[in-house]
């Protein structure tokens, strides 16, 4: 069964507020909070995916891409 996201669903990215539009992370920043973050950010501010570091969704279904 493929893992879902269950909160509300994400508009913006929690750090450039840009929209969001294919996918999004909900994940851990180099600072040490956790965001819902777009992929530029993801790559430019982020410590990773995986358990711990944050997971990939698809935005539209609310899928957990990478697994």
């Amino acid at each position: 069964m493929a893992k879902q996201w269950m909160g509300s669903v994400p508009t913006h990215c929690d750090i450039c507020k840009g929209k969001i539009t294919q996918q999004f992370i909900d994940g851990a920043t180099r600072f040490g909070q956790w965001a819902i973050m777009c992929p530029m950010c993801h790559r430019d501010q982020a410590i990773g995916l995986g358990t711990g570091k944050g997971q990939r969704y698809d935005a539209k279904t609310l899928v957990k891409i990478d697994g």
